[in-house]
């Protein structure tokens, strides 16, 4: 069996390293390397599961976004067509 060794070190200034060095302390050494190793796995198949469900969600969205139905828009063409003077004959009314 071949074995490995990491140092793992804690700034007990910071409130995380600090939550995580009063949680291993709390356990017996024979479970710490158990935990650690627990802890490690879990966050990397989390890390995994999430970006199967992102890849999943993009895959889906884009599935449904292809099934709208689009409808193209004309632009107005843009020429004097008398309106802006209705409009300004319209407002001298007022004045």
């Amino acid at each position: 069996m071949q074995r490995k060794k990491m140092t793992l070190r804690f700034d007990l200034d910071r409130p995380e390293d600090r939550q995580a060095w009063e949680y291993l302390q709390g356990l017996n050494p024979a479970s710490m390397n158990k935990a650690v190793l627990a802890i490690i796995n879990h966050a990397e198949r989390a890390s995994r599961v999430q970006g199967m469900i992102r890849s999943i969600f993009r895959e889906e969205l884009a599935a449904a976004l292809k099934q709208l139905p689009v409808q193209p828009v004309q632009a107005e063409p843009e020429g004097d067509d008398g309106m802006d003077d209705t409009i300004m004959d319209f407002l001298d009314n007022f004045m």
